[in-house]
């Protein structure tokens, strides 16, 4: 089905050109839709005396029905309040002119961050004679740690972080992770970035993180991919990157993990660091959606209705591409 219209009340027969120019490259600077941000300049224009110069339910939402127009001129009692733009409109270009570059474009609010707890990894994995209980375990593990054994090292080190049978100590899971991190354990690598992004049990340092990400990424670990991109997408440890954040979310969405398909999905939908593309924005959220995240179905599903019959048809058989070449969820 097509995109539904509205009827625009803010429109020529109440602006000038130029000042209808002025206010869209205002509104668009705000990142706020045109009749918003007038809304807004009127709201302050009126004073601090009155909180609002419109009635409820006056400015449509995005997805409702075209207004029909009031030809009996009932609600022509606000066209006056129009006098207040021009000089609004002033304060605007000037506004315009201290923006940031074009490009640059809004903040980003992704849906989420990546997790900061470290993975218990399973028990019996290096020998299938290791304790199940996480207390023996704990205790199984001691000596192999202390002789350089780096699964041993890891394991004993996410227990202590994660307080499974013994106290939760991150003092002494950080030695243990990072002498199993400089192993060359991606797991190990991951985990250990987390205590550094985060200051668990060590001094706080981002760019260490992001050292320890990458290296645990270079070894196909999704979820360090999944932590760089959230890193370039909000400026952490470096220089805010939409177009690399969305280079990482995408490697770890294709490694499967979950929160990457969903952040991947929000930037093609949004165009932030890649070109706008509802099909690509519907095909990973339904991925997503496919693995039990109910916010990526949620979103899919208003995609869907955004779409003509074509076009979903198309971005459907798109999704069903994409999942040939994403691994299973970890």
């Amino acid at each position: 089905m097509s995109p539904r219209r509205r009827v625009d009340p803010w429109n020529s027969e109440l602006l000038d050109g130029a000042s209808l120019r002025l206010a869209e490259q205002a509104a668009q600077a705000a990142g706020v839709p045109l009749e918003r941000w007038l809304e807004r300049a009127i709201r302050r224009a009126c004073g601090p005396g009155q909180t609002t110069v419109l009635p409820p339910g006056s400015l449509p939402p995005k997805s409702a029905e075209p207004l029909a127009t009031d030809e009996g001129g009932r609600s022509g009692w606000w066209r006056p309040l129009v006098l207040l733009l021009p000089p609004l409109l002033l304060l605007a270009g000037f506004f315009l002119l201290a923006l940031p570059q074009a490009g640059t474009g809004p903040e980003v609010a992704l849906p989420r961050a990546p997790q900061t707890e470290v993975a218990l990894p399973l028990p019996g994995a290096a020998n299938d004679a290791a304790p199940t209980d996480p207390k023996q375990l704990a205790l199984w593990l001691v000596p192999r740690a202390e002789q350089g054994d780096a699964l041993a090292q890891y394991r004993l080190g996410t227990l202590y972080a994660l307080g499974k049978g013994v106290d939760k100590d991150y003092s002494r899971a950080a030695p243990l992770l990072h002498a199993a991190a400089e192993s060359g354990l991606a797991e190990a690598q991951y985990d250990y970035g987390v205590l550094c992004e985060n200051g668990f049990g060590v001094v706080k340092d981002p760019l260490q993180a992001l050292a320890w990400y990458r290296k645990a990424a270079a070894q196909g670990n999704g979820d360090a991919s999944l932590s760089l991109g959230y890193a370039y997408a909000k400026g952490i440890g470096v220089e805010r990157d939409m177009a690399s954040a969305a280079q990482w979310f995408e490697h770890a969405a294709e490694l499967g993990v979950i929160d990457a398909q969903y952040n991947l999905a929000f930037l093609y939908e949004h165009g932030e660091g890649v070109q706008t593309s509802l099909t690509d924005a519907f095909s990973w959220y339904s991925i997503a959606a496919a693995r039990g995240d109910a916010g990526a179905k949620s979103a899919a599903d208003r995609i869907a209705h955004e779409l003509s019959a074509t076009d979903l048809v198309a971005a459907t058989t798109h999704m069903l591409e994409l999942q040939k070449s994403v691994k299973p969820s970890p």
